[in-house]
């Protein structure tokens, strides 16, 4: 990923000034840059401020999704915005003291709306929000989580238990003889879920004696969503399974750490589910299991600024902001897939209720 030109380690001045003013950023391709002047909002113009956990913007999956929302939310609503991506959780808990004493302060006018998608944050979130209390343009959006915060700020939680369990049906439908779901961490619980998910549509399809395999990529909280090509070199040689295997990597941007070491072994055909975003036209891809984090960004942005942001909302198949993609070059269904996504949702609401 490019580097960001709001890393407080390198150029504290200009990050000072920009948070001081919420300057506006868009990114184009894997390059975060600061507009030409000339193409920025009005000064009175609200501003939506996004901090991602350390080094995940950039990871052309869940996290470049969520800032495409809100950049097109932006220029559907005349927004300014500022997103923000350190390089440690240091760094961004620099950014998250700036940025709330920024919206605690009652003689700014401007409305601002804060957004982290990361749970490395979430002592500190849990610890501070009842600080913007005092500010009635001020707001919050804290994501990934199920529990709602006490205080001021919504919470949002997309959960892929369904779209997860459809995948775990159809897996038995590719031509490979085993399966592996390559794991972030065991402590995210949207990758523990999504793994539950996949496991229980797999095991409730009886096609065939196909094993199912899990190992996980770190062992610590909010790691394995970006590792080195060399890890999952490792992987792949490791697995006795190996060119029988269709992966399955819920691990956010370290799915394209699996691409790129399946491809230095030429010789074997492998295949992979893509998670998070459509990665079909990969001939490696065999179907995609996807959330549209970038069509509800867009649409939770919108109720912001019509005053009607939820205290704790949790979407998933049902909603249509999860779902599955299939490459019909790849995967030959014999089954009804409507009847198979209603399964899927009467099996993620069980899920939610258990």
């Amino acid at each position: 990923m490019a580097e960001s030109p709001h890393q407080m380690n390198r150029l504290p001045l200009i990050l000072c000034c920009c948070l001081a003013l919420f300057a506006s950023c868009v990114k184009a391709g894997d390059i975060v840059y600061v507009p030409n002047p000339n193409e920025e909002k009005a000064d009175g113009a609200p501003m939506v401020v996004v901090l991602y956990g350390p080094n995940d913007l950039g990871d052309r999956s869940y996290c470049d999704l969520i800032y495409r929302g809100v950049e097109t939310a932006a220029q559907r609503y005349g927004l300014r915005t500022l997103q923000l991506s350190p390089e440690s959780e240091e760094q961004g808990r620099a950014y998250l003291e700036k940025i709330f004493s920024q919206m605690e302060d009652v003689t700014d006018t401007v409305r601002h709306l804060f957004i982290t998608p990361s749970s490395v944050y979430n002592d500190y979130i849990r610890a501070n929000n009842r600080r913007l209390e005092v500010n009635p343009r001020a707001d919050l959006l804290y994501m990934e989580t199920t529990t709602p915060l006490e205080g001021k700020g919504s919470t949002l939680y997309i959960d892929y238990y369904g779209a997860m369990y459809m995948g775990g049906c159809l897996a038995h439908y590719t031509d490979k003889t085993a399966a592996s779901l390559i794991l972030a961490n065991p402590y995210t619980q949207a990758v523990r879920e999504a793994a539950e998910g996949f496991a229980a549509g797999f095991n409730d399809t009886p096609r065939s004696p196909m094993p199912l395999h899990a190992r996980y990529l770190s062992d610590e909280p909010a790691g394995g969503f970006a590792v080195a090509d060399s890890t999952m070199l490792r992987i792949l040689n490791e697995d006795e399974y190996f060119s029988d295997s269709i992966y399955i990597p819920i691990c956010g941007g370290s799915i394209h750490s699996l691409i790129r070491a399946m491809r230095a072994f030429i010789w074997i055909t492998f295949g992979y589910v893509g998670v998070d975003g459509d990665l079909n036209a990969d001939r490696y891809c065999y179907f995609s299991i996807i959330k549209n984090i970038d069509r509800v960004m867009e649409d939770y942005v919108g109720l912001w600024l019509d005053g009607d942001l939820p205290k704790h909302q949790t979407l998933g198949l049902k909603e249509g902001s999860t779902g599955v993609v299939i490459n019909g070059a790849k995967v030959k269904v014999k089954l009804d897939l409507d009847s198979l996504r209603r399964v899927a949702i009467l099996k993620e609401k069980e899920y939610e209720n258990r």
